[in-house]
């Protein structure tokens, strides 16, 4: 179990209006690696996909032998992202990490105009001309197998064959693949189960943000029968585990262990559907610093570590053994390739 330090989670959420600038972890570096990040609009308070991310420059902060100093602007809008990517170009940062798929674009165009950058795009690989770059690195995950693994859980812990899910953006594949592989884990289970489930609308104005959306929605669902629901949308799924943690329901949360990222529910949170963010950034950071980046994509599954379920953490001994067994052979059948999500990448 992958635990956050203090001096990691102040370092995450000690911002000024630009982010947060930090010294290298040593004195003694020849040189010294100025590693920026720009977050989708879900900011670095998601607790998840925008926290973790950013916990791998933090870590690589952190680590003595690679002399990074490392720095994260929020985003609040679409429109921020260029300018945010502008602002670690005009200082001369050695690396550039962008978070979340729709800074692809803004990103790709970066990269193509700034050869001496490094560019680290988590959750986008998406290549306009199929030829990426020479300093342009893509993170992928196969979301589709946490997702798939939360799901057969959820069906077999259900206790009135209805389940939920709250959704961030249809039109981000990432979020696409978790569901997805919800749903079809949780009829793998459990044939009779119900998934009741919502997209954020594509509104643009609280992309990924919105958690008294995302909270009113598990409540409709709760009040059709659901209890469980699976949040799967930075701060606003977020306001999915708040409204089970209210009533009593059961939670599923995403991209990190939530139970140690977002204490407030930690009681509801049955599991998370990891993807280790945090590890994939910091490699790619430490390819940066050694000389051995590569560019195009890199893919992050279960037979890398790339993506897990969290601990049961307070329900391990509410989780029944034979279902124990039960995910834990899904895991191993997902690793040797016995059995598919059913979810096309």
């Amino acid at each position: 179990m992958r635990r956050y330090t203090i001096a990691a989670i102040i370092g995450a959420l000690i911002l000024t209006a630009c982010g947060s600038t930090s010294s290298p972890a040593a004195s003694n570096c020849s040189k010294t690696w100025k590693v920026g990040l720009v977050t989708d609009v879900g900011k670095l308070s998601d607790k998840s996909f925008n926290y973790d991310s950013y916990q791998g420059v933090v870590n690589a902060q952190h680590d003595s032998s690679l002399c990074v100093q490392g720095r994260a602007i929020e985003s609040t809008s679409e429109n921020d992202y260029p300018k945010n990517i502008g602002l670690f170009v005009q200082q001369n940062y050695d690396a550039i990490v962008t978070v979340g798929f729709k800074l692809g674009d803004a990103t790709i165009a970066a990269a193509k105009a700034n050869p001496s950058i490094k560019f680290i795009m988590v959750d986008n690989a998406d290549f306009a001309d199929k030829t990426p770059p020479s300093n342009l690195l893509g993170l992928l995950f196969k979301e589709d197998q946490p997702g798939f693994l939360a799901g057969a859980l959820a069906g077999l812990m259900t206790k009135t064959n209805k389940i939920g899910y709250v959704a961030g953006l249809q039109s981000v594949p990432p979020v696409v693949h978790y569901v997805e592989g919800y749903k079809n884990g949780a009829k793998k289970t459990n044939p009779n189960v119900t998934v009741l489930g919502i997209y954020q609308p594509e509104s643009g104005a609280k992309d990924f943000n919105d958690p008294d959306w995302g909270k009113q929605q598990a409540l409709t669902f709760f009040g059709q029968g659901a209890d469980i629901v699976f949040g799967v949308g930075g701060n606003t799924g977020n306001g999915a585990l708040v409204a089970a943690k209210e009533q009593g329901k059961i939670c599923i949360g995403v991209d990190v262990d939530q139970y140690l990222s977002y204490t407030q529910v930690d009681s509801c949170l049955l599991t998370s559907a990891e993807k280790h963010l945090d590890i994939a950034v910091k490699a790619a950071v430490a390819d940066v610093v050694h000389g051995t980046f590569q560019p195009g994509v890199k893919t992050f599954d279960i037979s890398n570590n790339g993506i897990g379920l969290a601990p049961y953490h307070e329900w391990d001994s509410k989780v029944p053994a034979n279902v124990k067994t039960q995910i834990s052979q899904l895991q191993d059948g997902l690793k040797n390739g016995t059995i598919s999500t059913g979810v096309s990448s």
